[in-house]
């Protein structure tokens, strides 16, 4: 359990033969509780909060699910079982027809016969996927031959594998994979910093495989170079990002992504100190310092939500109060800009008069980028939502709100919010008094038409692909929010037809 205020509150404490708990003498305040469940039930994804009044004693009930488990063999082209091939279940989340893919933090490495048990999976439907990662050896011939990432039953695309169905308390049997033979390759770089200078063993490089889950086979290290190059040996065809970094801190890195085909491959690259990139702030068309009352100013741009691979840049975030312009330093690779205000709400971010707010854009790392221009407006708007579900009243559902324009040329704009949430029975929503997970205040946004959804899945990240919001649309219900007010909306949790 970990505490608001008061801070440094922590205790621990394990239930007894009928599953109660309890913490005793808490000081008042607002409490996070989370559980480490038992092996065969599902941890819950989110910590259920409660309030403490002096003296006050506070029943609450967390319910855990069963798990379910996953098993199979992994064969060869021969129809015989594999040693050491590692298996993962990638979670396959259908959103009204949008598939989304999510890792699920479970994998197992099959035994002597190629057969798998994995455990603890929580319940729902998977794509299961084996990875096999060839053994070093000392005497290494070139070229080799290996197993490419192969989905139930034999598939190397996610678009042709069949997904599997994990049920509560079962064992979902008879998932094999028969893999598939691929062409090994050897992947040199060459690699220089930007003075020119070769790299040493210092630096360090990473070759990491584009796939919807992480595994230590998609991940790649090189040997020591010679006079800068690095060789990575026995790799598997397929899409890459290649990190190379001069420095720990990535003051000195470069990204690049690559194909790697069926033959040996060979490539200079050059690190770099990041993008630079600056510009204007206006707020209602005007220069930041000509107006008073909004606060300071926040700018900011990170790797996009949902990326499984090492971390390829740092930017530090810049603030901004009484002056009109900013610089943010060290973009590189794909890169989300965001910007937010004290006082009122974004309405834009643009590039030569492109809209880039909250959207991945590519960056080289050795751009020098002056015409960046962010725009507030003081006149914003906030959304007090309640979110109903059919789950017992002692047990919220969690949920992902989903705010967004009702005008599909706003969406690049940055009028898109996500929020995570709970959402409470209908009967303890009417009988109850509010608590802290009964109803969410959303941030500010333009005014305007917008549309609301609370989405029931835990595992989906925040969607910045616009083609979720198409398919969210229909199901969506409509809000007008206006400058200055703060409507309440009670919304159910979406039934989304697949």
């Amino acid at each position: 359990m970990n505490s608001g205020p008061p801070r440094g509150v922590e205790r621990t404490s394990e239930t007894d033969a009928n599953g109660d708990f309890d913490f005793a003498n808490l000081p008042a305040g607002s409490y996070s509780i989370t559980v480490n469940p038992v092996s065969g039930f599902v941890r819950p994804s989110r910590a259920r909060r409660a309030v403490v009044s002096e003296g006050q004693t506070v029943q609450i009930a967390i319910r855990i699910g069963r798990a379910g488990a996953i098993e199979g063999r992994v064969l060869d082209e021969n129809g015989d079982g594999l040693l050491r091939v590692e298996v993962h279940p990638v979670r396959r989340i259908n959103i009204a027809g949008y598939i989304n893919m999510a890792p699920s933090g479970r994998s197992a490495m099959t035994d002597d016969r190629g057969r798998f048990r994995i455990f603890n999976v929580p319940p729902g439907e998977y794509y299961v996927v084996a990875t096999y990662k060839p053994p070093r050896l000392d005497i290494n011939p070139i070229p080799r031959a290996g197993y490419a990432n192969t989905y139930h039953p034999n598939s190397l695309k996610t678009d042709d594998a069949r997904p599997v169905v994990v049920r509560p308390g079962r064992t979902t049997e008879r998932v094999d994979i028969t893999l598939t033979t691929r062409q090994l390759v050897r992947v040199s770089v060459r690699a220089v910093n930007s003075r020119g200078i070769p790299l040493d063993k210092e630096a360090r490089l990473s070759l990491h495989k584009r796939d919807p889950f992480y595994s230590e086979a998609s991940l790649r290290f090189p040997g020591l170079p010679k006079d800068g190059t690095f060789v990575f040996d026995d790799i598997m065809p397929g899409e890459y990002s290649l990190i190379v970094a001069a420095s720990p801190g990535l003051e000195e890195a470069a990204h690049v992504t690559l194909t790697v085909a069926d033959k040996d491959l060979s490539l200079n690259v050059q690190t770099n100190t990041g993008a630079r990139v600056s510009g204007r702030v206006l707020v209602d068309g005007v220069p930041l310092s000509a107006v008073a009352g909004v606060g300071g100013v926040w700018v900011f741009a990170h790797q996009p939500w949902g990326y499984t691979g090492l971390k390829y840049a740092e930017v530090p975030g810049t603030q901004i109060q009484g002056r009109d312009r900013f610089e943010l330093t060290g973009l590189r690779g794909l890169m989300v800009f965001d910007a937010s205000i004290g006082v009122g709400a974004l309405a834009s971010i643009t590039r030569a008069g492109r809209p880039i707010a909250r959207r991945p854009v590519d960056y080289v790392g050795t751009e020098a980028i002056d015409d960046i221009v962010i725009e507030f407006t003081k006149d914003s708007a906030r959304l007090e939502v309640a979110v109903t579900g059919t789950g017992a009243a002692d047990d919220p559902e969690p949920v992902l709100l989903v705010l967004f324009s009702d005008d599909p040329s706003l969406w690049p704009h940055g009028r898109v919010q996500y929020e995570r949430a709970s959402a409470s029975s209908p009967s303890a929503a009417k009988s109850a008094p509010p608590t802290p997970e009964s109803s969410i205040t959303l941030p500010p946004v333009a005014p305007g038409r917008y549309r609301i959804i609370a989405i029931h899945d835990p595992d989906i990240s925040y969607p910045e692909d616009t083609a979720i919001l198409e398919k969210l649309r229909p199901f969506a219900t409509p809000v007008t929010l206006v400058a200055g007010e703060t409507p309440k909306i009670t919304i159910g949790v979406a039934k989304l037809v697949r």
